[in-house]
């Protein structure tokens, strides 16, 4: 019965499909999406990196389904691996139940042995059925700024000199120090957070793999770079991205050489406080910090799962991974 309902289906690469075709799609199933993501697909999963790229299911010419990817490299025990991050997969609402999804998901198995990504529970349910393990160990953390933003009796009025006073008071002073600053893109060479990111991964069995192929493209190939905010703070490098939405400024932390209970980190939150900011979002590994969050800070689990051939990995993948908001599709 599910072989008759699935037997006119064709599974292609993107690059097979008319680029209009699959534009129409993207703005059909991703209706949110900033349209710079949408018209910059290619970026979004590094298309092209070692012949990869994301597979559409199609019945009569018509997309109904989609699976994306994100190639990354791991180095484990100093040889390095290629995986894959799972990204963006949707079937058409009146083609779900039906068996494609399943069909999708084997397909792309197939696309490389070392699979891994962030999801939500039903999709997490699905890849468990799959074989794929998982750890829970990850979380999204909401640090306020401007508290006073988020209460809603309050949210019509012009509060901004109780706002300001306000987040003087739980905002924890620190002295401002002439070595914290903020640079662009251009100023910083890619080679000189390399250098830092290795020496962050220096003792570590297992990492991500962040070389100057991949600062450029995450960073100086990135469709809202105009967005982007690096800083600088003794020895480390903070990566953080400002978006404005429902009248409210947040800054993502994507990427941090050093961890949320570091000296760069605590500068952020008062330039978060001078610069109007009302929220800090970041994710970060529990095992790798677990840190004890102040009276308005708020958290939320994140489900990770992966796959892969070499069982002998499986420990390590459940233990501590330093994944970023930078790394997968969390922050865009």
């Amino acid at each position: 019965m599910l072989q008759q309902k699935v037997k006119n289906f064709k599974i292609k690469k993107i690059s097979e499909i008319e680029h209009e075709s699959l534009i129409e799609f993207y703005f059909k199933v991703f209706p949110e999406r900033d349209k710079r993501l949408i018209n910059n697909f290619q970026w979004c999963y590094r298309d092209g990196y070692n012949n990869l790229e994301p597979i559409v299911i199609e019945i009569e010419n018509q997309i109904i389904g989609h699976a994306g990817l994100i190639p990354i490299e791991f180095k484990i025990n100093g040889k390095r691996n290629l995986a894959i991050w799972f990204t963006d997969f949707v079937i058409l609402p009146e083609f779900r139940g039906k068996g494609y999804g399943k069909i999708l998901t084997n397909e792309w198995m197939k696309l490389c042995p070392f699979q891994i990504t962030f999801c939500n529970n039903a999709s997490l349910r699905i890849f468990k059925k799959l074989g794929w393990k998982e750890n829970l160990d990850f979380e999204r953390i909401v640090i306020p700024i401007n508290h006073l933003k988020f209460i809603p009796i309050v949210k019509k009025f012009d509060l901004s000199n109780i706002n300001k006073s306000f987040k003087n008071l739980f905002t924890k002073k620190i002295k401002k120090q002439s070595s914290f600053r903020e640079f662009s893109l251009l100023e910083k060479k890619i080679s000189h957070l390399v250098s830092l990111d290795n020496k962050k991964n220096i003792d570590k069995s297992v990492h991500v793999v962040r070389d100057e192929n991949w600062f450029e493209w995450r960073l100086l190939r990135c469709p809202y770079k105009e967005n982007i905010h690096l800083f600088e703070y003794e020895n480390d490098i903070l990566v953080a991205h400002s978006i404005q939405k429902d009248n409210l400024k947040r800054l993502n932390v994507v990427y941090c050489t050093s961890n949320s209970n570091s000296e760069i980190f605590k500068l952020l939150k008062l330039w978060c406080s001078d610069n109007d900011v009302d929220y800090i979002w970041h994710i970060q590994n529990k095992k790798i910090l677990d840190k004890k969050l102040d009276i308005f800070s708020s958290k939320k689990k994140i489900n990770f799962a992966f796959f892969l051939n070499d069982n002998s990995l499986n420990q390590t993948l459940q233990n501590g991974i330093d994944f970023q908001a930078i790394d997968s599709d969390n922050d865009y």
